[in-house]
């Protein structure tokens, strides 16, 4: 792992101290601002978001100073630059060379390319603006001697040494065996954070996947995104491939968003194979050391339909960031039944405030404990000490609930049943869906309902359903079970409705298998029910669902907003903002009276005190005169990568003729909320 001290000797190799008398402004050279990896411009483009920047010239500072504290500020030594106005973080300053962090929010949300004009202020005294060409990528990687071509900043993961010729913390990677690569202009990154910010709570994956070529064969990326510990620096894990030539200085390079660094710089190759890692034995210190060395939190891939940082449910109801060994996947892709020996899931949970609080671990260890498909049970502080470990009484129990999907209630593993009555009715019995599913968001069990489904209705979802849900996937996927338990008025359960998506079944109606099912087991009606069909193609745009929205989050500009709103029915199917009534008083610049509603993401943030808005929360509020006419309404809209330096907000206001007078990254919107910032820009709503 790269740290903030080694930096200097790969950014700063060019840096010349030499103390001048200031002459009245600084003055940026010609072609003077490069990639501070390759030090030079590339055909597409010389810097991307979140880059870092290296800026040569005369006068540009009267001293020379490094940062020595995280988060970079936008001002050193009393040297400050912006980008196009946007105030970039300064990590050194000297009389003839600065290096920056490039804002990440230099592009407007949509925006492949720009031209930015670069002004470097020195105690008052600004430089002509210089045009520096900021593209999504432009990746160049950084090299020993600090000047763009050699020796790469590259790491053999297993043991930490250089992938660079036999000497001193140095040996030659193996082929199969995973590499670090130290990078930047990566571009974007999920999710998003400050200018100047490191990411020291949770990986920060790259929005754009790059390639990697070793000697000119391309190599498994693992992962792609930030490195811990440092702004501005991209890390890239890379398997090396086999039937690479072995050799000291075979090609290095990155490709990505149509630009790819040089082949000059390079790293050492040993022909052998990387050994495998033997299984560990069934103790903590031995699964957790396992798992440190395989570096399971930036090598191995997140479970399907879930993000970094998700909400979780009870007994895990904290924000969850869920990852599996690629066996594990291979077996829940193909519906194996099962995971196999060696598989294991890790779920790291995190407060509000991102920091970890706790990591969990299942391991299939064969022969561990037969009777619970061998699965081993750990869980382990942040500070490296161990909690429950083994045969876990309490975790057995609670996953017993999903045996019939070998324990796991993340990702099904279970066949998917064929689309006839006794198929679906005899999975239904085994998923114990009452309690290894989950209610559809936003609803209780036994909550009003009306004909033909009954006086109440208890909605469960299957974890592929939930998932689609949750990001808004517009349809759902195979495999995805709907059931509705439909009661009388006096709570007796009257029938069962199923929806389930099977590929082909029906293309006509979206491929759904629709099947009632009387309380004693039987068939009251299966497959294309007419009634079913006919019914809910009135939804056709919502997969011909009635709860809830599936459809897409809209492009953060009022021309697909405000549609979506409307498309929404804001008014009778969002909530209340939790403890404010309609029409409340309101003050300056909200008008009179407001009405504040959010979307069913925002509220699970704020009933579960998530700390942030997740991306797609939305918060609007209607703005009323005294006389109670509506004059207005402002929307908050949390859009992943629009602006990450205001938390990402997308603003909106707009008026009740229909104009729309402000949008976008307004200014008067974020200088009045940046007041409650650590609340994520919201007064109403706690989320803390």
């Amino acid at each position: 792992m790269i740290q903030l001290r080694q930096i200097p000797s790969i950014l700063l190799a060019t840096a010349c101290a030499v103390a001048q008398t200031p002459s009245p402004a600084p003055t940026i050279s010609a072609a003077g601002i490069v990639n501070a990896a390759s030090l030079s411009r590339t055909a597409n483009a010389t810097l991307a978001p979140g880059s870092m920047a290296t800026i040569f010239g005369e006068n540009l500072s009267t001293t020379t100073a490094l940062a020595e504290s995280l988060p970079w500020s936008t001002a050193l030594g009393g040297v400050s630059v912006t980008f196009a106005g946007m105030p970039a973080a300064v990590f050194y300053v000297s009389p003839r060379q600065v290096n920056v962090q490039v804002p990440w929010s230099i592009l407007e949300f949509g925006q492949t390319t720009r031209m930015a004009p670069v002004v470097v202020t020195r105690g008052g005294l600004a430089s002509m603006g210089m045009d520096v060409a900021i593209g999504r990528s432009s990746p160049a990687i950084f090299t020993s001697s600090g000047m763009g071509a050699g020796p790469a900043v590259a790491m053999n993961v297993s043991d930490g040494t250089m992938a660079q010729p036999s000497r001193a913390g140095a040996r030659p990677a193996r082929t199969g065996s995973v590499i670090a690569i130290y990078a930047t202009g990566q571009g974007p990154v999920s999710p998003t954070l400050p200018t100047g910010q490191p990411t020291l709570d949770v990986n920060r994956r790259s929005t754009i996947l790059p390639e990697v070529l070793i000697g000119g064969r391309p190599a498994r990326v693992l992962y792609a995104g930030l490195a811990p510990n440092v702004p501005g620096i991209n890390q890239i894990n890379a398997v090396v491939p086999e039937r690479v030539a072995a050799g000291g200085a075979v090609p290095l390079q990155i490709r990505s968003g149509g630009g790819t660094s040089t082949d000059r710089v390079t790293i050492a190759v040993d022909s052998a194979m990387e050994p495998a890692a033997p299984l560990p034995g069934a103790t903590a210190a031995d699964v957790w050391n396992y798992l440190s060395r395989q570096n399971y939190r930036q090598n191995f891939p997140l479970i399907e339909g879930k993000g970094q940082l998700y909400s979780g449910i009870p007994p895990h109801n904290n924000l969850l960031t869920v990852q599996l060994s690629p066996n594990a996947q291979e077996a829940i892709n193909r519906k194996a039944g099962s995971v196999p020996a060696g598989s294991f899931i890790a779920k790291d949970a995190h407060g509000p405030d991102k920091n970890l609080l706790l990591s969990y671990i299942m391991f299939k260890i064969p022969g561990f404990d037969p009777t619970n498909n061998d699965w081993f049970y750990s869980t382990r502080r942040p500070d490296g000490s161990f909690g429950a470990s083994g045969a876990v009484a309490g975790c057995i129990g609670c996953h017993a609930r999903s045996k019939a999907n070998d324990y796991i209630f993340l990702a099904n593993v279970a066949p998917n049943p064929a689309p006839n009555a006794a198929a679906v009715g005899q999975f239904l019995a085994n998923s114990n869906y009452r309690e290894a599913w989950r209610l559809w968001p936003g609803t209780t069990e036994k909550q009003a309902s009306a004909a033909p489904h009954g006086a109440m209705v208890s909605i469960w979802l299957n974890e592929l359903a939930y998932n689609a849900i949750q990001s808004r996937a517009g349809r759902m996927p195979e495999g995805a079970l709907i059931v509705k338990e439909n009661f009388m008025p006096d709570r007796t359960l009257a029938a069962l409705t199923v929806m389930y998506k099977s590929t082909g079944f029906d293309p006509a109606n979206n491929d759904w298998y629709w099947l009632q099912q009387t309380p004693d087991g039987a068939a009251a009606a299966e497959g294309r029910v007419q009634g079913c069909t006919n019914c809910h193609n009135a939804v056709a745009s919502n997969d011909l669902l009635y709860t809830g929205s599936i459809a897409p989050l809209p492009e953060p500009r009022s021309a697909t907003v405000w549609p979506y709103l409307q498309a929404q029915d804001y008014q009778k199917k969002w909530t209340l903002m939790p403890g404010t009534t309609a029409q409340m008083p309101g003050n300056s610049p909200h008008g009179a009276l407001i009405t504040t509603y959010v979307n069913d993401i925002a509220l699970n943030a704020i009933t579960a005190k998530r700390g942030t808005i997740p991306p797609g929360g939305m918060v609007l509020k209607e703005n009323y005169m005294p006389d109670r006419t509506l004059a207005a309404v402002t929307l908050m809209y949390k859009a992943e990568g629009f602006n990450p330096d205001g938390n990402d907000w997308y603003w909106m206001q707009r008026t009740a003729n229909g104009m729309v007078p402000a949008e976008g990254r307004v200014a008067g919107c974020i200088n009045c909320h940046s007041a409650n910032a650590g609340n994520d820009f919201l007064f109403l709503g706690a989320l803390k």
